[in-house]
């Protein structure tokens, strides 16, 4: 039996259709009397590999000895890369499988026939290459200027068109239906409870919200929007929050303005991993990019900060099944950690880790009667947080979680934060040219930086002062707002029987437990 192989990665009006291409190919079996079998499921398949379904289906139906003669439009419709074909050759021959090409009429059991195959392979590989590398130097291009690189639009945008210089460039803008989900799903996760399990189960089981591709959501597509700067706008928070993470960004502070939106993309090392979400932020390229964001960046930044937090928490606090303290619990006199241990005829006790391993002797604080000491602790943590003066600093942290700077205020921050970086690029010049002029110079430059850095303290301290009256920027506002959130139901849950709330609860509440050589013990509470 012969096997039809067409391929066609993209659709182009000067290139054959695979349907276009099995039609010559059937007229080439027909007019042979060979029997055939059509292989047509590589549609939009590259040929830079040979990982291709209907590929992989007629190979297996060589290997099985069904197929004597493999049919195609052009040698290249098989592979464009010269190591794949040339072992696709040599197993070929082993089953004795021939390669047909209707347009080059290659005889690939001949020598003559295999060397000027290698020889179209070299061209075709070459061609690959030399369109592939065109393709990447026109995604660099476009998404330098601003414009979108190419590909689907990100969950949350839609495609469309703008002119520029007279031609049409690719952009991105707010779908209205998915902008709203993704708005919510940042919403969601900066809530006290939030979390991508509590996103998932809400986004598939309760209001059953398909992802883009029609599926249901996954945490990896959920992280992804999670992470993504293109949401965010183009003000100087986030050119602060790239900057310090590295970025490489190819725009001028000045141009920070809050109007449009960011887009990290590429890779500076070509060596990097293909995946963007395995690569930093510092790996890529940053530039404003003329679409419009869903959220604001205080929200982005937020969400930025709660995945870090919880990204590097420790992984050990609190996973005891014996005690509500595991992990918080220290020694107060040689700082090594407390464990539980549960003797014979008794509930248990705590006890220091040097004390447990290196003998009696070496550490005076005694072991602590789990029995006792947990109604102690748990006492004192409720006691905790119901004293006023706690209370009124949580009232506070949801107060100014509540009322972020007005549009006024934001406007004005930015505007200084712009301000301060064309201070400091100024001052960075003004240094190295110092190095480079004379006396007199030296002494018109430097009073130049003192007028300078007289500019740059009075912003920061606008800048301080504007901070005050918006929203804590950082991830100690996530813990805080849990706590905010449980502050009213820490008795009833430090007094129940759920082990894992209690343990959740603590080491939401408390830094660190010192117990002491005295037998009395110290709390150190996240608040």
């Amino acid at each position: 039996m012969v096997a039809i192989y067409p391929r066609q990665s993209l659709f182009k009006k000067d290139s054959l259709s695979i349907d276009q291409q099995i039609e010559r190919c059937v007229h080439l079996c027909e007019s042979n009397g060979w029997e055939y079998k059509i292989y047509d499921k590589d549609r939009g398949f590259s040929g830079k590999d040979l990982n291709r379904p209907s590929f992989r289906e007629m190979m297996d139906d060589v290997r099985a000895g069904l197929i004597e003669k493999i049919v195609c439009y052009k040698l290249d419709r098989i592979s464009r890369n010269i190591s794949d074909f040339s072992q696709l050759l040599v197993e070929l021959q082993s089953y004795h499988c021939e390669v047909v090409s209707i347009s080059e009429n290659f005889d690939t059991s001949s020598p003559i026939g295999r060397a000027m195959v290698y020889i179209c392979m070299v061209f075709a590989q070459m061609e690959r290459e030399t369109i592939s590398g065109r393709v990447l130097d026109n995604y660099y291009y476009r998404t330098k200027l601003g414009f979108w690189g190419g590909g689907k639009a990100p969950y949350g945008y839609r495609l469309a068109r703008m002119e520029y210089q007279g031609k049409q460039h690719t952009i991105l803008e707010p779908n209205p239906e998915t902008a709203e989900v993704v708005r919510n799903i940042y919403q969601w996760y900066v809530e006290p409870q939030g979390s991508a399990s509590r996103i998932l189960e809400k986004l598939n089981q309760e209001l059953r919200i398909p992802s883009y591709s029609g599926s249901l959501w996954t945490s990896r597509v959920l992280m992804d929007i999670l992470s993504k700067p293109l949401y965010a706008p183009n003000d100087m928070a986030m050119y602060h929050y790239l900057k310090a993470e590295g970025a490489e960004i190819l725009n001028d502070p000045a141009e920070f303005d809050g109007n449009l939106s960011i887009d990290v993309y590429g890779k500076k090392d070509k060596n990097l991993s293909k995946h963007k979400r395995c690569r930093s932020i510092s790996d890529m390229y940053c530039n404003i990019s003329y679409h419009k964001a869903i959220i604001d960046s205080a929200l982005w930044i937020r969400v930025q900060n709660k995945r870090k937090l919880l990204l590097h928490r420790p992984g050990r606090a609190g996973t005891g099944k014996n005690s509500y303290f595991t992990g918080l619990m220290r020694c107060a006199n040689c700082g090594c950690g407390v464990s539980y241990t549960n003797s014979h005829g008794t509930q248990g006790y705590y006890i220091c880790s040097n004390r447990k391993n290196r003998g009696w002797n070496s550490c005076p604080v005694p072991p602590a009667s789990k029995k006792r000491y947990d109604p102690i602790i748990l006492d004192s943590i409720i006691r905790h947080y119901a004293d006023p003066e706690v209370r009124g600093t949580l009232d506070q942290v949801k107060l100014t979680h509540t009322q972020p700077l007005a549009p006024k205020e934001q406007l004005r921050r930015n505007t200084i934060q712009q301000r301060i970086a064309a201070i400091e690029t100024e001052l960075h010049n003004l240094v190295s040219s110092i190095a480079q002029g004379g006396p007199a110079m030296a002494r018109y430059l430097n009073a130049r930086l003192e007028e300078l850095d007289q500019e740059k303290s009075g912003l920061l301290k606008e800048l301080r002062d504007l901070e005050e009256q918006g929203f804590l920027n950082d991830s100690r506002l996530q813990v805080l707002l849990q706590i905010c959130e449980r502050i009213d139901s820490i008795p009833n849950i430090l007094n129940g029987n759920d082990f894992d709330d209690i343990r959740r609860t603590c080491a939401l509440l408390v830094k660190d437990i010192f117990f002491q050589a005295d037998g009395s013990v110290e709390i150190s509470y996240t608040i």
